[in-house]
């Protein structure tokens, strides 16, 4: 992250840092007016009893990414309101400046700030010489944290920093894995008409249902997409539109969150994608997460392989329509061998003087693209129900990940028989 994050002056920060102080003098105690737990008008006073510099500008550094202040206060009276209202009533709306709440050994942070600066304290104290205290650092420059290898802020996820060192710990265990796409200004130019897929139509007939920033980032998308997922059609899944639906590909915009438990049994998601809105401060791209090489899911199709039928971008699947139901069920075959393959796709074609079915392989969480695909996937004497609407089918639980990955074929078997 601390590569692609843009950094700016001290002293910028400097004079933001002394807005903040005076503020605090006029009125270290507010009232604040905001909405209470029930949505109802309420009002509240607070009073801001300390405020400590921390993080790269603490340390003396000549360019920081943000100013990092720790903030104590107590209710004076009233319900609590959110850490944002008291911030925006104390001191306006002060870009790149980044509040933790608490003391420098225990704030939401989630972080220990051992070298956090007294700044300001009381009102008249001489928070200007606290200032000056700190003298800057030529080699000075941002903390490592065991988030580091998450590549956006924070402050551009919609997550708390235990679930971050929580993603990095499991990151670093190997059972998640992830890379990030930077976009340039290249990407969020428009995709020439002529090279926008059939496929790709559909989400720029759901772009003006988004909002105008998460519209800014489909041309990106759809060059993004066209690289990492190969099959499946677009989706919009809920009425926020910043949660989108491609293949095995999951993509939430906006201020993104990775969901709980993203990837246990859950054979159609491949990969989550998260893609803040774009920031003149970055970084802005895609974080892609996958699962690791010691993921359980991994692990269970590391060895298995399965051919398929299917036309130039997609497997060719049956649906069944039960007279009963208004949706259909999508079916699709597979194969233990290329051999099987081969046979059934003879027979198909036959009789067709130009026929078009391919044959394709898929291996490990590739497979996953696959089932993402369907309801329900048939492999020899196997059914396996893969979505809610497969398992409705055959009347039954879904197929979980164990009782799939058993079921393929393994590249042992694979290569004895071809």
């Amino acid at each position: 992250m601390a590569a692609l994050e843009k950094r700016y002056p001290r002293e910028s920060f400097t004079k933001k840092l002394e807005r903040i102080c005076q503020r605090l003098d006029e009125a270290s105690t507010r009232t604040i007016a905001h909405k209470d737990f029930f949505n109802k008008p309420a009002t509240t006073q607070v009073e801001i009893t300390s405020l400590w510099a921390v993080g790269s500008y603490a340390r003396g550094a000549m360019t920081c990414g943000d100013l990092d202040l720790v903030v104590e206060y107590r209710l004076v009276e009233g319900p609590h309101p959110a850490p944002r209202r008291i911030t925006k009533t104390f001191f306006g709306a002060l870009p790149y400046v980044s509040y933790y709440f608490g003391k420098p050994e225990n704030s939401t942070s989630g972080v220990v700030f051992p070298d956090a600066i007294p700044i300001w304290t009381e009102p008249g104290c001489d928070w200007g010489a606290a200032i000056d205290s700190i003298k800057p650092v030529t080699s000075a420059g941002r903390a490592a944290r065991e988030t580091d290898s998450i590549p956006l802020r924070p402050e551009q996820l919609y997550m708390e920093p235990e679930r971050l060192q929580w993603l990095a710990a499991q990151e670093k265990e190997g059972l998640l894995e992830w890379e990030f796409v930077e976009f340039t200004a290249a990407d969020l130019d428009p995709v020439p008409l002529e090279e926008i897929s059939h496929r790709d139509k559909k989400l720029l007939r759901i772009a003006p249902m988004m909002a105008k920033k998460s519209q800014v980032l489909i041309p990106a998308i759809i060059r993004l997409m066209k690289k990492h997922e190969r099959f499946g059609i677009w989706e919009s899944s809920d009425s926020y539109r910043v949660k989108l639906d491609c293949g095995a590909t999951a993509l939430h915009l906006g201020r993104p969150v990775l969901p709980y438990n993203a990837f246990d049994d859950e054979p159609t998601i491949k990969q989550y994608v998260l893609i803040p809105h774009v920031s003149a401060k970055g970084p802005n791209g895609a974080w892609i997460i996958r699962r690791g090489p010691n993921h359980p899911d991994a692990q269970a199709l590391a060895n298995r392989h399965a051919y398929y039928l299917g036309s130039p971008g997609s497997p060719e699947t049956v649906a069944y329509r039960d007279r009963t139901k208004i949706c259909s069920t999508e079916i699709l075959e597979l194969f233990n061998t290329q051999e099987e393959a081969e046979e059934f796709a003879a027979m198909l074609d036959e009789g067709d003087e130009s026929p078009e079915t391919e044959i394709g392989r898929a291996e490990g969480l590739d497979l996953l693209s696959l089932f993402a695909s369907v309801d329900v996937v048939e492999i020899g004497d196997h059914q396996l129900a893969i979505t809610r609407a497969g398992a409705a089918y055959f009347e039954r639980d879904k197929s979980t990940m164990d009782e799939i990955a058993a079921a393929l074929p393994l590249a042992t078997q694979i290569s004895a028989e071809a």
